[in-house]
């Protein structure tokens, strides 16, 4: 018997492939998508220290800069949806603060979307995850952060919005003691805000911040680097050599790339790229280079730049001559 149009429809939607799909299995997709990348506060410390806002603008304690890198695993052994999450402090070129397992779930009765947060029991056994594809983790190399610490998100626009319950998680002390952790967070396409205390049993803080304003990290966006450097070593014909550098990978929210040159006395010049995002006023926001001479204190403070240049903040390339050194950055799509 030949179907009509709207009986097709309809037994086509009786299907159990269609019977079988939920709601919350597409939350869950989108989820996948917004928590893998590499995030950075960089912006928000900068005007924290920078003296642009007001003083009564600016927090009494000034917040951590924190970078942050979240990739999927291919562990089919422990789910569909495994992350690695490594957290450094002070910016990507910083010492590892954190690295966590991360596991998630649909939950189609609350339709939320279920992280259950793991430690490694042999963190520096598992140092930039992502580049050891053929690492094997099992339940065993773990240890989950403690009693009722998942972490629970809702949908909210175009992200989530969610974290750990004070009242559930209890994670007991080397000592024996017990402590609460709260955390409050917030995905979407542009940022992961990211907020986490400790109580003790008594609800007393043990750790946190008064105002309750979170780490605003900004997702990042990665660019392919060159710099060339005018060296004191002399061709034939009497023309200076240069110094090449290629392929380096640097992200736009105050990541850097160090070079030495090969000259007598060698010389050391780190790039930055940072894009600034005015959190006052109507000035546009602007995408930048840095060129600074390498040194600890220069990278502990940025303020004496030899030289920059800016764009628009969507722009996908951005270079510099100076004469003396050339650089150039695209955007890796």
């Amino acid at each position: 018997m030949k179907l009509t149009p709207i009986a097709l429809l309809l037994s086509l939607m009786a299907s159990p492939v269609m019977a079988n799909e939920r709601p919350t299995d597409k939350l869950l997709l989108k989820f996948d998508r917004l928590i893998q990348g590499e995030f950075d506060n960089y912006n928000q410390v900068n005007f924290e220290s920078n003296q642009f806002l007001a003083v009564n603008d600016v927090p009494k304690q000034h917040h951590a800069r924190l970078y942050q890198r979240i990739v999927k695993l291919d562990v089919p052994q422990l789910g569909q949806y495994v992350y690695y999450q490594q957290v450094h402090d002070g910016g990507k070129d910083k010492a590892i603060y954190r690295q966590a397992l991360l596991i998630a779930q649909a939950n189609h009765t609350n339709q939320t979307i279920v992280v259950k947060n793991f430690k490694f029991n042999n963190p520096k056994a598992y140092i930039n995850l992502w580049s050891e594809a053929e690492k094997t983790i099992t339940l065993a190399d773990l240890n989950e952060l403690g009693s009722g610490c998942d972490s629970i998100f809702h949908s909210i626009g175009n992200g989530f919005k969610g974290g750990i319950n004070q009242d559930d998680c209890v994670i007991k002390t080397t000592k024996g003691s017990e402590i609460h952790i709260a955390t409050e967070q917030l995905i979407n396409e542009d940022e992961f805000w990211h907020l986490e205390e400790g109580y003790l049993a008594n609800n007393k803080e043990l750790f946190g911040r008064e105002d309750n304003v979170p780490h605003k990290l900004k997702r990042a966006r990665n660019f392919k680097c060159w710099a060339a450097f005018k060296t004191d070593k002399l061709k034939a014909n009497g023309e200076h050599e240069w110094d090449f550098f290629a392929n380096r990978i640097v992200h736009n929210q105050g990541d850097i790339a160090q070079f030495t040159t090969t000259d007598e006395i060698p010389k050391s010049y780190f790039i930055r790229l940072k894009q600034t995002e005015f959190p006052a006023g109507n000035r546009p926001d602007v995408f930048e280079m840095f060129i600074h001479e390498d040194s600890e204190q220069a990278k502990k403070n940025y303020k004496k730049a030899l030289s920059y240049t800016w764009t628009n903040r969507e722009a996908e390339r951005l270079g510099i001559n100076l004469r003396w050194m050339q650089s150039s950055c695209s955007l890796i799509k």
